[in-house]
């Protein structure tokens, strides 16, 4: 069945993934379905791969209701065992290269999984180190393995880019091996007993107030994130899509349910975003569509020669600011799509997606666009819980008909995330405005400044409107004051050619556009690129040093 019949009968709703991409295999075999590093994998060689990985899963124990654990680089092979692991009706939780022994530490004994499957190193990191030092009492007895911190383990496996084998882990290509004679009535049986309510993944929250949480997804969520994503982007087959996140950030698996689960495109992926080699793959393959964040976009437009590229990206979803908006749009050829989005790991992660044949300009580029179909928002006063008037700003809130099914072995953290309306209260501060919501930031980028709720995004977005000739970008953060309970403090990066000028200059030009508490007490300046984390978002916590430093606070 083709895309377009896909979105006719709402195959997202009333299908596996597994099935969707069994069907995608079958129908275009000798289509191209991930090219990197210059090897182009035929889907009928992806979904062999797929099998034979299946069928290793199967021969250590794994089956339904199993947790596989991944720390993965966004390579074919974590590809393979994305899918691997829901054709065998096990639960994939990827989780997060970013975390140090504290986090893997809180959450592998509450996920329990069966098997973990990491690369050894990714950067400066030796991550089989860290997960022996996340699993103290690991003990090793051939190839299984055993921990009365997380009893159901039973394997840990290594892929490893450089061949290196470990003590304790089953090599990724030896378990590929095991599952040579797999057997194709065996994955038809499984798929056809699957259903779209199966849970089959466990993906882990940001982090932002405490441990990560475990979200439960059935297949509903992501798949409708990839529908709409296709839908309002006017995807097609012959589309082609290079993947800029890891695999262990939502916006990776929406690359993989776009282009292989749903739309039978093609996949770039890299196995690090490294912007040269993203505009090399982008020129030679023409490349027309991506996902990225801010500095995903500065990198790009940063990398040297940026202008003797063939540019061809012309859909685009971004997650970033409104001066994003623009800048996407200066890059990309003329009549790009380029889409705002507001999402949340609860919502599979989509919430809302801006449309395409929007004609205002202002609605395209300062809102995130209107909810999903089914989705249901409303914006909730932060002290009271009541309704706000329309435009005002306050929590977000949602129902959905593909929201997450709760937080895994945390009932009071799922119960206490939903009111007595039944929305689901999502931690964000942001507007509902004549159908569309406006994000303004996670409610700890919102200040209690001089009594007053402050969103920190709000102030950046009014900075770079009022000084469009003088700022080239602005970040906001808030420092602690005894008098004001938290001090606005703006980093700003001045245009060539400008000086930033005094604090008192600036804020006096601020007035009458801003209210007053919304204007910083403090403005430094800042040269260079913005400090970024490897997943491609502002690193704010080193922002916030700079200003400690600059002010300087102490703790």
């Amino acid at each position: 069945m083709a895309l377009q019949e896909r979105f006719l009968h709402n195959r997202w709703y009333h299908s596996t993934t597994q099935a969707l991409f069994a069907e995608v295999c079958a129908r275009q075999p000798d289509k191209p379905a991930i090219i990197f590093e210059d090897e182009e994998i035929p889907y009928r060689t992806l979904g062999d791969r797929v099998n034979q990985l299946s069928q290793g899963l199967l021969g250590l124990g794994v089956g339904k209701g199993d947790v596989v654990s991944m720390l993965p680089s966004p390579t074919p092979e974590f590809a393979c065992l994305y899918f691997a692991t829901l054709q065998v009706g096990a639960i994939i939780n990827p989780l997060n290269l970013l975390w140090g022994v504290k986090e893997f530490q809180g959450v592998l004994p509450r996920n329990n999984p069966r098997v973990i499957v990491t690369v050894d190193h990714c950067g400066n990191r030796d991550y089989i180190q860290t997960l022996k030092s996340s699993i103290p009492d690991l003990q090793v007895d051939g190839e299984r393995v055993s921990s009365g911190a997380v009893p159901g383990l039973s394997h840990l496996v290594c892929m490893s880019r450089q061949g290196l084998r470990h003590d304790g882990f089953l090599d990724f290509s030896e378990l590929m091996g095991r599952g040579a004679d797999w057997q194709q009535d065996t994955f038809d049986r499984l798929i056809r007993e699957s259903r779209p309510t199966d849970i089959q993944f466990m993906c882990q929250t940001s982090g932002t107030t405490g441990l990560s949480k475990s979200a439960l997804w059935d297949h509903r969520p992501p798949l409708a994130t990839a529908h709409f994503g296709a839908k309002n982007l006017c995807y097609q087959e012959s589309d082609a899509y290079i993947n800029m996140s890891p695999f262990y950030h939502n916006s990776g698996l929406f690359g993989l349910n776009l282009n292989l689960t749903l739309a039978g495109s093609t996949l770039h992926l890299m196995e690090q975003f490294r912007p040269e080699q993203a505009l090399k793959i982008i020129d030679r393959y023409k490349v027309t569509a991506t996902f990225g964040f801010d500095s995903h976009w500065q990198g790009l437009l940063g990398a040297p020669g940026f202008s003797g590229y063939d540019f061809t990206i012309s859909k685009a979803v971004l997650a970033g600011e409104p001066r994003s908006y623009d800048l996407v749009k200066d890059m990309c050829p003329e009549g790009a799509t380029i889409n705002n989005l507001y999402a949340q790991t609860e919502n599979g992660p989509l919430v809302s997606l801006a449309e395409h044949d929007c004609m205002d300009y202002r609605i395209r580029k300062y809102t995130h666009g209107r909810p999903l179909a089914g989705v249901e928002v409303v914006i909730k006063d932060l002290e009271t819980g009541g309704r706000v008037v329309q435009g005002q700003p306050g929590e977000i809130c949602y129902r959905s008909p593909f929201l997450f099914r709760g937080y895994y072995r945390q009932e009071e953290e799922t119960r206490q995330s939903f009111d007595e309306e039944g929305y689901f209260h999502s931690g964000d501060y942001g507007t509902f405005d004549n159908g569309y919501i406006t994000f303004l930031g996670r409610l700890g980028g919102v200040l209690k400044t001089g009594g007053e709720n402050v969103s920190t995004v709000r102030v950046t977005n009014l900075l770079l409107e009022i000084f469009q000739e003088a700022f080239d970008d602005a970040k906001t953060i808030g420092v602690p004051d005894e008098y004001w309970g938290s001090k606005i403090v703006a980093f700003v990066r001045p245009r060539t050619g400008y000086d930033l000028g005094s604090t008192r200059d600036i804020r006096e030009a601020c007035k009458g556009v801003m209210a007053i508490y919304e204007i910083p007490q403090e403005f430094l300046e800042w040269n260079g690129n913005w400090p970024v984390t490897p997943e491609g978002k502002i690193d704010f916590r080193k922002l916030d040093e700079e200003a400690r430093s600059r002010l300087g606070l102490t703790d």
